[in-house]
């Protein structure tokens, strides 16, 4: 942190509210009375843990036993902050509590859980998303925070660009498999169902078949399908085209056994679904091995989004700059573009910079919150033949180059030229990979 002004120094600090929970996303009862010892050892303690990590402007939580002690720590737009320690037995009552409050079995140890808590903090709503996972000394527990006030449901809340916002309406129109995919944590999840978003719900039917985790769907025109009782998910596709069903959203592909039925299916409607996949390239050759035939897979497939977070300039203390031709060539970005930004440098002292004021808002990190570069992988027909040939990544990445597709590179290049990041933050995300 750099200096503060006197004023700041002198202002005495509000007393902050503790975090209110406001029950489990999926309306389990957590019957505190019967689990009032639990609740003694550690509802305090879950909600200190919560309200710091909010008041912190954290978007990850993460809790996990380490030989006699329980350490927690935060990200901070993605970026890891201090976090602390605990006894070891007060952070399993704090993993118990959380769980129990997201209505997930706190019996159950040994096998990996996923919850919701409903939330409220400084007159914001949250949705924290629980996830336990059983670790070597006991439970790791990771809450990502979402604030309800940020709304990331369509293309154009994720920022996608109107290239990428009109081909995903394009290949909407017709059949196929378009998937998305990406690391853990990168907002797979969240483009997915931005991107079924994308397709319009008015002119063409859509359903989901598979855990939506609690989204409100029913305003967006998309219909849940209910299977038959027996019916495997081949079955439910063909029932969905009968039905004459032009998309429909799906559970994961993870398996071998997943991927033949699907893109089995997909010359009859179109199917979203993740994948499990670091970047568009592994989909495709995990694609291909998965089904063992390559041309179903180069003629089904349509897509592969991608997606990778960085730090949004903080809007507030964002420093404009005109940068020179030269330097615009050698980044990569058009000439056209007259300003950029980055994050305000920090005096050493005051007397450098009497003038200066920490920025509040982004607590003088010079970014506030998240946005997602993508790559877009369109099967074209020069793709097709790349699929159906069994190329390798790399001969699908220059294959991308070549029909100037969507890349993690060129979107993080736009991103900048709108002055909604740095290129600074964007060189130290592609450092990091």
């Amino acid at each position: 942190m750099g200096w503060f002004s006197k004023a700041q120094v002198e202002e005495e600090e509000d007393e902050i509210e503790p975090v209110q929970f406001k029950g489990a996303l999926n309306g389990v009862d957590p019957n505190l009375k019967a689990n009032q010892r639990l609740v003694d050892a550690g509802l305090v303690a879950a909600k200190d843990l919560v309200t710091d990590a909010l008041d912190q402007r954290a978007d990850t939580i993460r809790l996990e036993p380490k030989g006699a002690q329980a350490v927690y720590s935060f990200l901070i737009d993605g970026i890891a902050a201090p976090g602390g320690r605990m006894p070891k037995s007060e952070g399993m009552a704090v993993t118990q509590m959380l769980k129990l409050l997201a209505g997930l079995d706190i019996k159950e140890r040994k096998a990996v859980q996923s919850g919701g808590i409903k939330a409220e903090f400084d007159g914001k709503k949250f949705q924290l998303m629980v996830q336990s996972a059983p670790v070597a000394d006991g439970e790791r527990l990771t809450i990502r925070c979402n604030d309800q006030a940020i709304k990331l449901n369509t293309p154009a809340d994720l920022g996608m660009g109107d290239a990428m916002k009109a081909k995903i309406r394009e290949i909407g129109t017709g059949t196929g498999v378009l998937l998305t995919c990406g690391p853990s944590g990168s907002g797979t999840t969240t483009t997915m169902f931005a991107t079924l978003r994308g397709i319009d719900p008015y002119l063409y039917t859509v359903y989901t078949y598979g855990d939506i985790g609690g989204r409100p769907l029913e305003k967006d025109n998309v219909a849940k399908f209910e299977a038959k009782e027996g019916d495997d998910l081949g079955t439910t596709l063909d029932r969905l085209a009968r039905a004459e069903a032009n998309a429909v959203y799906i559970d994961p592909v993870n398996t071998p056994e997943l991927a033949k039925t699907v893109f089995s299916k997909g010359e009859k409607i179109l199917v979203l679904a993740e994948t499990p996949a670091k970047d568009v390239f592994s989909a495709v050759t995990q694609l291909v091995e998965w089904t063992g035939d390559a041309t179903l897979v180069s003629e089904q497939l349509k897509g592969i989004i991608s997606q990778k977070l960085m730090r949004a300039l903080c809007p507030k203390c964002k420093l404009a700059y005109k940068p020179k031709a030269d330097f615009l060539r050698k980044a990569g970005l058009p000439e056209t573009v007259a300003t950029l930004y980055r994050k305000p440098p920090i005096p050493d002292s005051e007397e450098e910079d009497p003038d200066y004021e920490a920025c509040e808002k982004c607590s003088e990190t010079g970014y506030f919150g998240r946005i997602a570069m993508f790559e877009f992988l369109v099967v074209s027909d020069e793709m097709k033949a790349k699929i159906a040939a069994k190329a390798e990544p790399n001969e699908i990445k220059a294959q991308m180059r070549k029909e100037k597709m969507i890349t993690l590179q060129t979107d993080a290049l736009r991103l900048v030229a709108e002055g909604k990041t740095s290129l600074e933050e964007v060189q130290r995300v592609f450092k990091a990979t």
